[in-house]
């Protein structure tokens, strides 16, 4: 019995799950990746794929962290690498391409780096760059004009067969779902007037719609936030234009069935003389993503035009101070009452590179997840902490928004006394009953993604966390990738399938 149990696949990785990792480690996960296309041979897959686990995962994310020689000051400004595994029979193929931008393309060409980056990476020194800008507004009383780059890594989806890049201040870039090929910028026929597509999405399968956000923030009055709701062709069935005061910000929204759901953070702040630092190279927009204590910090319902009270108009409910850029599960009980949990940072939050392997500095502000009652009519928020770990990106069943709602949210997190930094675990969190289960890794962790056993007739039938959680795992000591199959169900039973590939 012992030999058995020490021959089990994962009884190896005992002592790799309790090893703490160093920086230098953990580090090594950034440094830019390869092309790649092939099937994983099965000696390199522990465990068993699930034989009803078929399709595709799509992951996108920084692929590298120099560009001809200029190191990158942060991963965001890198340009997007599209990662496609392919589970069929029990067999696994994986698929790797940069999204071929336009600024890509150029900076391949001049074999030098050409575009700005957002997060501080700059082409020039801070004494041209104020001396070009004192010269424009003395010249022409306007702004500088700098081309930054849009490197379209924040997210990927797929929908109406167009499978799309995003990076929320520029277009989306289609690529082909079969090659991976860069098609090129797209403005979804038009629909994207505002130029730009925010990085979350929502789907409410129940009428098949996709729902995406634009936000375009502006120096002298409210930004233009557009709302449209496509059928599967790509068609814009519902549309809404809003201005928000103070609503400078939109990376994530909740989906109800009465109301979308905006988090307006103190952390954005729009002037005049910022815009031109930062047009003038003395500092970035990912510089100045930090708190304002003269900002606040509110809720904002917006009534769906097809819901209960879309004459209501737009509703904001005060919260505590701090930045979400994801919100969990959420469930509406009637038109007044909704319950939800998001990831919460503090004050202390901002956007350095935090130990040269975190895209903020959680060590000292990490995310914690926050449950909400909120009464839209009363405007009455009550908030309280939920969870002790420090966690990021959590995931939901992507079916189930725009209706009843949800139960469970799957967390990238460090639940580890003492560490809010790396990400090891997953933490499994039911909204309704305020437990949890945990898996801990043997290396760090990416987004966790739950994959619905049922696909979208799961959106109103069978239980709601029926499925799969897919992970994407950095093993420091091997400096590899590993793909994690877990059961949605029992996430703390561990892996029943570990994808190891002899790469990053």
């Amino acid at each position: 019995m012992a030999k058995a149990e020490a021959d089990h696949p994962f009884k190896v990785l005992a002592h790799d799950i309790e090893r703490p990792l160093s920086d230098d480690e953990i580090a090594r996960g950034w440094e830019t990746a390869e092309e790649k296309s092939y099937w994983v041979p099965a000696a390199d897959i522990e465990g068993v794929i699930p034989s009803d686990l078929r399709g595709t995962f799509f992951r996108n994310g920084p692929g590298v962290n120099e560009v001809y020689g200029t190191p990158l000051r942060h991963p965001i400004d890198g340009d997007g690498m599209v990662a496609a595994v392919t589970f069929l029979n029990g067999q696994v193929h994986l698929k790797t391409a940069f999204v071929n931008s336009k600024h890509r393309i150029h900076e391949a060409r001049e074999r030098r780096y050409i575009y700005e980056g957002q997060m501080g990476t700059r082409n020039r020194s801070r004494i041209m760059g104020t001396m070009s800008a004192v010269g424009r507004l003395l010249t022409s009383m306007e702004l500088p004009k700098v081309p930054f780059r849009n490197p379209s890594n924040t997210n990927v989806f797929f929908w109406g067969g167009k499978l799309l890049t995003v990076f929320e201040t520029g277009l989306p870039h289609a690529l082909d779902p079969l090659t991976l090929q860069t098609l090129g910028a797209d403005n979804l026929g038009g629909a994207l007037t505002l130029g730009v597509i925010a990085a979350h999405f929502r789907m409410d399968i129940t009428r098949m719609r996709l729902i995406c956000i634009a936000l375009r923030p502006s120096l002298r009055r409210a930004g233009a936030l557009d709302i449209m709701e496509f059928d599967w062709k790509w068609k814009v069935v519902q549309r809404m234009r809003v201005s928000v005061p103070g609503l400078n910000y939109a990376h994530d929204f909740l989906l109800l069935p009465d109301y979308y759901v905006f988090h307006m953070t103190p952390f954005v702040k729009m002037s005049t003389l910022q815009g031109f630092f930062i047009l003038a190279g003395l500092t970035s927009a990912g510089e100045q993503m930090k708190y304002y204590p003269d900002l606040p910090s509110r809720f904002v319902f917006i009534p769906r035009p097809d819901g209960r009270c879309p004459e209501r108009g737009i509703v904001q409910v005060d919260t505590d101070p701090f930045h979400i850029y994801h919100f969990g599960t959420s469930e509406q009980h009637d038109v007044d009452n909704v319950e939800f949990i998001a990831v919460c940072i503090g004050t202390d939050f901002n956007m350095d590179f935090d130990k040269k392997y975190w895209l903020s500095n959680a060590s000292v502000a990490p995310g914690l997840v926050h449950h909400f009652t909120v009464n839209v009519a009363t405007r009455k928020c009550v908030a309280r902490k939920a969870d002790k770990a420090s966690v990021e990106f959590p995931t939901t069943h992507p079916y189930r928004h725009g209706h009843d709602g949800g139960r469970f949210s799957y967390l990238m997190a460090s639940d580890r006394d003492g560490y809010n930094m790396p990400y090891r675990d997953v933490v499994k969190f039911d909204l309704r009953r305020q437990l949890r289960q945990v898996w801990r890794s043997h290396g760090c962790i990416g987004e966790p993604v739950f994959v619905p056993r049922g696909g979208y007739d799961s959106c109103q039938s069978g239980d709601e966390d029926d499925g799969y959680v897919l992970v994407q795992l950095y093993a420091p000591m091997q400096h590899r990738t590993e793909f994690i199959v877990l059961d949605a169900k029992h996430v703390d039973r561990g892996p029943l399938a570990r994808i190891k590939l002899l790469h990053l």
